[in-house]
């Protein structure tokens, strides 16, 4: 029977995460260093740093949507769509190392040609979905698409900005996203 593993592929894209999200470039050696896993671990798991950099970044992705378009599909009107927008503080808080990732992070910081083709087709789709969703709220709300891609991603991205990486957004900034978002869709709260 083999030993079992110390660390999974998860633990080793949030290091990776962390370490992207704080500026300091992401090296199999920086990777091993931040999350204490073996040069040799690493690369049982991963074949490059480009694919370590590719799932770190759709990992992020994947997570944040994960709570953000059930939450946007199950609106059924503008003021209903105020928890949507606030699900990125609160999803921010509980996952701060891919929450600084996506914040702070362009995607093509962590995926190009060198980055597997797998996850370059994967990234290439992974925004249409969430975008899709948020377009049949915007009809379904009788708002404008820029309305509600600027009350429930810009202006709640902007907001968690000012603290990531460096703090957790604090519980205080739900209120004024509540403001903007209601200001922008011109919903009551």
């Amino acid at each position: 029977m083999g030993r079992h593993a110390r660390f999974d592929r998860e633990e080793l894209l949030l290091a990776a995460a962390g370490e992207a999200a704080m500026g300091r470039p992401v090296t199999i050696q920086s990777l091993a260093a931040a999350s204490g896993a073996t040069v040799g671990s690493i690369y049982h798991r991963f074949e490059s740093r480009e694919e370590i950099l590719g799932e770190a970044w759709l990992l992020a992705v994947r997570s944040f949507q994960s709570d953000f378009v059930p939450a946007v599909d199950a609106a059924a009107t503008a003021r209903q769509g105020l928890e949507a927008a606030l699900t990125v503080p609160r999803w921010s808080r509980k996952h701060l190392a891919l929450a600084s990732l996506l914040a702070l992070r362009r995607q093509e910081d962590f995926l190009d040609e060198r980055t597997p083709a797998h996850l370059r087709r994967e990234a290439a789709g992974i925004n249409k979905f969430a975008m899709k969703v948020v377009g049949t709220f915007a009809a379904r709300s009788r708002r404008s698409d820029l309305q509600c891609q600027t009350a429930l991603i810009g202006m709640p991205y902007g907001a968690v900005r000012l603290f990531l990486p460096k703090q957790s957004p604090p519980a205080e900034i739900d209120d004024m996203i509540a403001a903007a978002y209601c200001a922008v869709m011109k919903a009551e709260s």
